[in-house]
């Protein structure tokens, strides 16, 4: 085969494959033939791929070596467990393919793209499909799904995602171009209006288990803060007290709307603040602390008359702990109080209906930051409850024990 042969051939396999495959670089035999490859490897024409740099060389996954490390491995035997794949440059002035704004992320792995490159969003992206009930719409803080099936029953789209950040760690969607291509052509077009340009760089757990194909290193502090709450409940019925917290939610079993912002508005935030608190200082159950304290405070009407009422879930708490701990700094208590006081105060500043749409990104920077204090809090408030002599066997997971744990 002579270059222009081997060109054509390899264009073949790409653009009628149904995975935009490589043709098998084994059928390259003779000098001549390696020749004419290098010829075209040099051009800038065609790239060679083995298994040395991917696990699967038959799909472009990843950017091609350089040229003068493709040339090597022609050169060295590295044809074997190889493919070749036409460039950007061959699709564009022999092929004559196009950009397709109509389904802009299947033409750009026409275009020769590699199908782990990723591209970045803006969050509102996935309001649509968290609102709307005939997607099932999955995410935790490191990826998600968006499943739907379609009209003729026969099909359907699903499509994966994960998370990026740039410079100033704010968030955004990110997603390769192999699973933008298995969108429709409609929902392409939907995704295209919400992209980003810039330096991002990908969620280190997303690209751990996309890329590297490693398991994650570490937990989202949302279900930190979940994991917590139910180790501090062991501790507390080992303590052969009630259960400090009422619910029963777990990492990875989380509450609806208990994660990072979508859309950075007043009313989302608000929404946010309140779920946080519903999840603190309200699910904190009075009678844990029965027995132990008063729970009650009285005073009196200006009428003279006596009043009882329910002390504050947060001044039991820190009350309780005055009373059967005594650390050796006072201090060391704040961060509990001040975790909880400031996720109480959050949920409290009034949401006016007229700013309900109020849109500005610092909330995504808010949350970010009344969240580490909320999970300081309870992670304080379980390193609390272990000192106690009835808790030293209660099992803390490694992950949350050792506090790998992401914020972002």
């Amino acid at each position: 085969m002579d270059a222009a042969t081997i060109l054509a051939t390899v264009l073949k396999k790409y653009q009628e494959s149904s995975d935009f495959n490589g043709w098998p670089a084994h059928a390259i035999h003779s000098q001549d033939e390696k020749a004419a490859l290098i010829d075209l490897i040099e051009a800038g024409l065609v790239d060679l791929i083995n298994d040395e740099e991917t696990h699967n060389p038959h799909i472009r996954l990843l950017p091609a070596r350089p040229i003068s490390d493709q040339v090597k491995r022609v050169s060295n035997k590295g044809l074997k467990f190889g493919c070749l794949f036409p460039t950007r440059k061959a699709l564009v002035e022999v092929a004559g393919v196009g950009p397709d704004p109509a389904a802009p992320y299947t033409a750009a792995l026409k275009l020769g793209a590699p199908q782990l490159e990723f591209r970045t969003f803006r969050l509102e992206v996935l309001e649509r499909y968290r609102n709307d009930p005939t997607f099932r719409y999955s995410v935790d803080d490191t990826s998600g799904t968006i499943y739907r099936d379609s009209e003729d029953k026969e099909s359907h789209e699903y499509a994966q995602f994960g998370f990026a950040f740039d410079e100033n760690v704010n968030r955004y969607v990110a997603a390769f171009l192999r699973y933008l291509h298995d969108m429709s052509a409609e929902q392409q077009a939907y995704w295209a209006g919400f992209e980003l340009q810039g330096d991002f760089q990908l969620h280190p757990d997303y690209y751990r288990s996309s890329i590297l194909g490693e398991w994650p290193e570490g937990v989202s502090v949302f279900d930190a803060i979940l994991e917590e709450k139910k180790i501090i409940n062991i501790m507390s019925e080992s303590m052969g007290k009630p259960r400090l917290f009422k619910s029963d939610y777990e990492a990875y079993r989380r509450p609806d709307h208990f994660g990072f912002l979508i859309r950075p508005t007043k009313k989302e935030f608000s929404d946010f603040c309140l779920r946080l608190d519903q999840l603190m200082s309200d699910d904190m159950n009075y009678k844990f602390f029965e027995g132990d304290i008063e729970v009650y405070e009285y005073g009196k009407m200006d009428s003279g008359e006596q009043i009882k009422r329910m002390k504050g879930t947060i001044s039991l708490l820190m009350e309780w702990l005055a009373a059967k701990f005594k650390p050796k700094d006072e201090n060391d208590m704040v961060p509990i109080n001040e975790g909880f006081r400031a996720v109480r105060k959050a949920r409290q500043k009034p949401a006016h209906k007229i700013e309900d749409n109020v849109f500005d990104e610092a909330y995504y920077q808010q949350q970010r930051e009344l969240i580490i204090a909320a999970y300081g809090a309870v992670r304080f408030l379980r390193q609390v409850f272990a000192n106690h002599p009835a808790c030293k066997d209660v099992d803390v997971p490694k992950w949350l024990f050792e506090g790998h744990i992401w914020t972002q």
